[in-house]
């Protein structure tokens, strides 16, 4: 794609630098996203999307409320309030000064999102900026909005490192990883290094040294999930709203919401 040679030359690497690493079994995901209208303010600590940056090579993306920043409800990356300069949720634990900016979308045209796998490619020198979906001022007018994401990504196999490094002698920022080892933290396959997963999940700027996540928000953790996931589930027994008597079912209809374990 074009955009795959414009970020080549712009690392000072070969024009087909990420096209010959994509030629067997890239992946390509395309999500849509729907964030309907709010009724009412859901609360100061609630986003439509919590802060986070993208573990991919690069991200195209359109929505459908260009022209509507006011709304607040749009794509928002957090900057250096000095030099606004992209910065991760790092900048938050290292007492700089930060803002959220929202983003503007030219008519007709994609915002293109660097992610992890192109910083640890250009050594830091293309960030994967922290974003956010922030909702929008209580009572707009129009305050739902779509977006489409397409997220691109080298050969499942494709090494991630710094290259220029090697030319030039510069220290990597990054250990060298795999484009699977970066996708999977989930996963139990001895083909992974579980530790180095962990540490690139801390790495992520959102959370301090400690492990303690900073005043950014409550980005999406596989390890978090993974404890719900664990915990009871209740289970609610609607077998007599099909075969029970009328008693049954008006006391199961007064039941509180959960049910019983």
């Amino acid at each position: 794609s074009c955009s795959s040679r414009l970020f080549a030359l712009a690392m000072g690497e070969q024009e087909d630098f990420f096209i010959s690493r994509a030629k067997r079994a890239p992946i390509w995901p395309v999500t849509i996203a729907h964030y309907p209208p709010q009724l009412k303010d859901p609360g100061e600590r609630k986003a439509r999307i919590q802060p986070h940056w993208d573990r991919t090579l690069f991200a195209l993306i359109t929505t459908s409320d260009r022209g509507d920043e006011e709304s607040n409800g749009g794509l928002q990356i957090l900057v250096d309030k000095e030099t606004g300069e992209g910065v991760d949720g790092r900048a938050e634990v290292e007492g700089r000064a930060t803002e959220w900016q929202s983003v503007v979308r030219p008519a007709g045209g994609f915002v293109v999102n660097c992610g992890e796998m192109m910083s640890r490619w250009s050594n830091g020198r293309l960030k994967h900026v922290v974003h956010r979906v922030q909702n929008p001022v209580p009572g707009h007018a129009d305050a739902d909005r779509i977006s489409l994401m397409a997220y691109v990504l080298p050969d499942y196999d494709a090494v991630v490192e710094c290259e220029h490094c090697k030319r030039d002698g510069s220290k990597p920022l990054y250990d060298k990883t795999w484009v699977g080892e970066m996708m999977n933290w989930a996963s139990k396959l001895p083909i992974y290094n579980k530790t180095k997963q962990d540490l690139m999940r801390m790495a992520q700027g959102l959370y301090t040294r400690s492990g303690s996540q900073t005043k950014l928000g409550e980005p999406t953790d596989v390890k978090s999930l993974e404890q719900a996931l664990q915990a009871p589930i209740s289970i609610l027994d609607i077998g007599p709203l099909h075969n029970g008597t009328w008693e049954e079912k008006q006391s199961l209809a007064q039941q509180p919401p959960g049910g019983s374990a």
